[in-house]
């Protein structure tokens, strides 16, 4: 059985996603050793003057969500299923580091599918709660691990119908978050394929530092980073950073 990891990668006028993923992508060599597949647009791929080593196939994505007004390139994600020519693939954010294996070993368990439902902010200030936003638990699908099962090609295909309808959705469950976010399509999805009865997690939380944290340097082995004033390391530990700014330190 072929493992993978599957990454979308798309350029804005404001973010070089693709340096991101330079990072992103050299950890995933060194931690994980698993192929990787890049799913990007013809613009992306001709602003990178040094490609990793990577299978990278073309598409023409859709531009027409924002976040905080500014373009937001993540619509995509439903598609993972069909996009990925791995048997099991790990699909992580293009800002997800890795400092660990924990995903390997993860992709070695016997669940079709795993999304994490928690989160936390590494400068303790609980940024992340959401608790109140909608009328079922919010997912984070920062990270997914999947097989190519029947039952998985039907969460999905969920997943396209919450898209395409998002609207509905949003006044269904009471989403107070207009634009389309992954994390609430894949809530609603899993829930409705499930029966309301739960479904499988990774077993932690997503490590995350937020936007106003500022990367000073990073290594193989972690990052420092500055909030205010004070300044802290994370190590030998998987993190999502926001702010993208990581990638020209």
């Amino acid at each position: 059985m072929q493992q993978g990891v599957l990454i979308y990668c798309f350029d804005t006028p404001e973010v070089s996603y693709h340096k991101v993923a330079n990072v992103s992508m050299s950890l995933v060599r060194e931690y994980l050793d698993l192929p990787i597949t890049v799913i990007t647009n013809h613009a992306t791929l001709s602003s990178w003057q040094h490609r990793p080593e990577a299978n990278f196939v073309i598409i023409e994505n859709a531009t027409n969500n924002t976040k905080l007004g500014l373009p937001w390139h993540n619509l995509e994600r439903c598609e993972a299923f069909d996009n990925s020519p791995y048997d099991r693939t790990i699909v992580i954010d293009v800002d997800y580091l890795c400092f660990s294996d924990k995903l390997k070993s993860l992709c070695n368990s016997r669940h079709d599918f795993l999304i994490h439902d928690q989160a936390h902010d590494v400068s303790q200030r609980q940024v992340l709660t959401y608790e109140r936003m909608a009328m079922l638990p919010l997912v984070w699908a920062t990270v997914l691990i999947f097989s190519k099962t029947e039952r998985v090609r039907r969460i999905f295909g969920a997943v396209k119908l919450v898209k395409q309808n998002y609207h509905h959705y949003c006044n269904l469950y009471r989403i107070n978050y207009k634009n389309f976010r992954n994390d609430y399509a894949f809530a609603i999805a899993l829930n409705q394929i499930n029966g309301y009865h739960g479904y499988d997690v990774i077993p932690d939380s997503i490590a995350t530092l937020p936007h106003d944290c500022q990367v000073l340097s990073r290594d193989h082995h972690g990052l420092n980073y500055r909030y205010l004033n004070n300044v802290n390391r994370i190590t030998c530990q998987d993190v999502h950073v926001l702010n993208k700014e990581f990638a020209n330190v």
